[in-house]
């Protein structure tokens, strides 16, 4: 309960990864589905050597900062009162990014023909939509949703571009929305809760707990975009779910949260070989075009050991199944540290840069129940936008009390 005393910080990395890791071990606990199976020891000791190893790099760099003066959370609100970016560099950078959306967006759609979310079998189509190449620059909807709403509110624009800059919000969201990607819209309300918080009294407790709430339901939104009434009689009943079906409507939440660490624990019993870094530094052979060249050489299967049509394993799969325990102890501490020394920094000297980048971090470990995101290439080509668009819109910092 430290996590919600009076004066703690919410967002501190620690917290939200416990609390993360709370609900979802305690979801999986439930074993609503027969789908679950009881875990043995092996896979219990496996699962928190994973989550100690966090917990660990990130008290490190409490303990070294723990005489260090940090800035109250009041003063870095107060801080981002006064004038920390150039409003006009970054209403430039805005109406740019809303125009490589645009094209992008146009592009794809003109090449491929369709929309994922009229498509007659939108599930399996969202995942070929988009061309290489524009393809990517799609994704600039995260960055354009994160900024366009720290802009109206560290700027506070006249009416006519405050006016814009929300049609602009609109439009991405909803757009985006109809290729039936979750993924860049979480990322971006994340991101954009976290710019909030630390910016202003927008979001007192009762205001993050509702804003938790609107990130699950918009988790599962596009999952009712996707199935109509009968598909989510056939959910049901693939699930195997043990209650009864007038809560059926809970099905999809509940799987995408459980099956997760069902899939890891089943894996870690099975696997026999390791990939030493094919799915940890996915990103760099995406990147250089040699990601499926690699896979049909070493003949590596992205899903193992599945027994549903849930497919998603947390992150810490990925660093088990390439490094094993190794990887299991030392990437989860690494992230940990880099996630507490990017928090200390932006609490002992506050900038519009470390704040951006902090909003990275807590996406991070928000999805990190669900899925390994530093191996993706457009979190990656994301990430290196927020963090540039950050520091070319930032002017010179102020002293704070």
């Amino acid at each position: 309960m430290s996590s919600f005393r009076t004066g703690a910080d919410l967002f501190s990395p620690s917290r939200i990864f416990g609390i993360v890791w709370s609900l979802t071990i305690g979801l999986t606990e439930l074993k609503l589905s027969r789908l679950q199976h009881q875990w043995n020891n092996y896979e219990w000791l496996v699962l928190f050597i994973g989550i100690f190893s966090f917990f660990v790099g990130s008290f490190v760099v409490y303990v070294s900062n723990f005489q260090k003066k940090i800035v109250s959370l009041s003063n870095i609100r107060l801080f981002f009162t006064r004038k920390v970016v150039d409003e006009k560099k970054f209403r430039s950078i805005i109406f740019i990014l809303f125009g490589i959306y645009a094209f992008s967006f146009l592009g794809n759609y003109l090449i491929e023909g369709y929309l994922p979310v009229f498509h007659e079998r939108s599930a399996q189509s969202r995942m070929f939509w988009g061309v290489f190449g524009i393809g990517l620059t799609v994704h600039v909807a995260t960055p354009l949703i994160l900024f366009t709403v720290s802009f109206i509110n560290l700027t506070k624009p006249e009416r006519t571009i405050k006016f814009l800059s929300i049609v602009i919000i609109v439009i991405t969201f909803l757009t985006y929305l109809t290729i039936l990607q979750r993924f860049n819209l979480i990322f971006a309300i994340v991101a954009t809760v976290t710019i909030l918080y630390y910016s202003s009294n927008f979001l007192k407790v009762r205001n993050v707990l509702i804003a938790f709430t609107i990130f699950i339901g918009l988790m599962y939104s596009v999952q009712f975009l996707r199935f109509s009434s009968i598909a989510l009689s056939y959910m049901f009943s693939i699930a195997q779910m043990k209650f009864s079906f007038k809560y059926a409507i809970f099905t999809e939440p509940y799987m995408y949260f459980v099956m997760n660490l069902e899939n890891l624990v089943r894996g870690i019993s099975k696997l026999e070989e390791h990939t030493y870094g094919y799915y940890t530094f996915e990103f760099m052979l995406s990147l250089f075009g040699i990601k499926n060249l690699a896979m049909e050489y070493f003949n590596f299967k992205n899903f193992l050991f599945l027994n549903s049509s849930y497919n998603t394993y947390s992150m810490f799969w990925d660093y088990y199944r390439d490094f094993g325990i190794i990887g299991l102890s030392f990437i989860p501490f690494t992230l940990g540290a880099l996630s507490s020394i990017i928090y200390y920094k932006m609490l002992s000297k506050p900038s519009f840069t470390l704040i951006s980048s902090y909003t990275i971090v807590m996406f991070i470990i928000c999805i990190s129940f669900f899925e390994n995101v530093i191996g993706l290439l457009h979190f990656i080509f994301n990430t290196i936008l927020i963090i540039s668009i950050a520091r070319i819109v930032q002017i010179k910092t102020y002293k704070t009390d």
